[in-house]
């Protein structure tokens, strides 16, 4: 029987964390009563973060915030993203 050295199986635990952060999967979903400059579809994205994301978190996405309402991790057993993330459109209120 062979042994495997320790930094092996340290290597296959961080497989799919490259050298740009942790892969996840965003996605949004339009509310059924739109406000004026909320996006008005459906969208699904990718991106990487040196951290992942919490929930409270905002994230910048073609000239529009989105703020992170949940959380999915995954056990990385294989080369895919890490997380889902929800979000919901972030507009700033303005006094």
């Amino acid at each position: 029987m062979k042994k495997t050295s320790g930094k092996k199986v340290a290597q296959a635990a961080t497989n799919s964390v490259s050298s740009a952060g942790f892969p996840v999967q965003i996605i949004y979903r339009a509310p059924k009563v739109p406000s004026q400059h909320s996006p008005k579809e459906d969208a699904l994205w990718f991106a990487s973060y040196p951290i992942i994301p919490r929930v409270g978190d905002c994230l910048f996405r073609d000239g529009v915030y989105y703020r992170v309402e949940q959380v999915y991790l995954y056990e990385n057993t294989t080369p895919s993203w890490c997380a889902d993330l929800e979000v919901v459109y972030y507009g700033r209120q303005r006094t």
